[in-house]
């Protein structure tokens, strides 16, 4: 019990050590316990890419061109419709005409269009691609309608979509790293805190190894109030558990060596 108050001792004349060792240490233990919980998380934030090639539509705005757009977002095969209005496509004529790749002359924009981007589900075959333009020329007219050839996804989509992969991949080892790190270092800095008023009580108090009995008082109850909170969530991954009690462990024993005052 000496020990255990020696410790605290230290923690609450270094608030702000003992604040992040505790914090850090509870996030620590929580992350590996609840492994899977927050690899599911990482998932859930980072929505699979579904998105595959697309194509522009510029249609007539006579049409009824919002109802035409639910329409083909719900055919199979259609990952989402985007509605481009006819203030955009006036702002934004040659953008979009040499998006659509289609000859207009810009004195064509006084009639009145609206434009559609039809974004295929990812890997759509082209027979399936050809069956949705056919239907959405057959649905609108084929007077009414002019449409831009198929693009794949350009090579900023490529990049996103790998990124993202890497994150799913190593978003929670990533996420652990940083919170170990920062765990480690709110260790060592107590670990000063510890040398000091162990050198003093080794040597005025005639007593054995007292940093690492503090260490081993102080964050076994740490561990064990660690432990608890993983409980919030369902019951841990014990294995998982196992590994962070060896870390803390490993944490103790950095407190074994025997402290000599230090001139500066």
């Amino acid at each position: 019990m000496f020990y255990l108050i020696q410790f605290f001792k230290i923690l609450f004349k270094s608030p702000l050590r003992g604040f992040s060792l505790m914090l850090f240490s509870i996030i620590f233990v929580f992350s590996i316990g609840q492994k899977t919980f927050l690899e599911n998380q990482f998932s859930k934030m980072i929505p699979e890419n579904k998105a595959g090639s697309y194509f522009y539509a510029l249609i007539a705005s006579s049409e009824s061109y919002q109802d035409i757009a639910r329409q083909v977002s719900v055919l199979p095969g259609v990952h989402k419709v985007e509605v481009l209005s006819e203030t955009q496509i006036k702002d934004e004529v040659k953008t979009i005409l040499g998006a659509l790749q289609v000859n207009l002359n810009e004195s064509t924009l006084d009639l009145n269009y609206a434009g559609l981007k039809i974004i295929y589900a990812k890997d759509l075959k082209p027979r399936a691609q050809d069956l949705i333009r056919d239907y959405l020329t057959h649905l609108v007219g084929e007077g009414n309608i002019t449409l831009g050839t198929i693009k794949v996804n350009d090579q900023t989509q490529d990049k996103r979509t790998q990124f993202i992969a890497v994150i799913k991949s190593w978003g929670y080892l990533l996420y652990l790293l940083i919170i170990f790190i920062f765990w480690v270092m709110s260790l060592l800095s107590i670990r000063a805190k510890i040398a000091e008023a162990s050198y003093l009580l080794e040597n005025y108090q005639r007593k054995r190894k007292v940093g690492v009995k503090m260490a081993s008082f102080g964050l076994t109850l740490i561990f064990a109030i660690s432990v608890s909170t993983t409980f919030i969530l369902g019951t841990p991954q014990l294995i998982n558990l196992i590994f962070a009690l060896i870390v803390f462990v490993f944490g103790i024993l950095i407190h074994a060596k025997k402290y000599q005052w230090e001139n500066h």
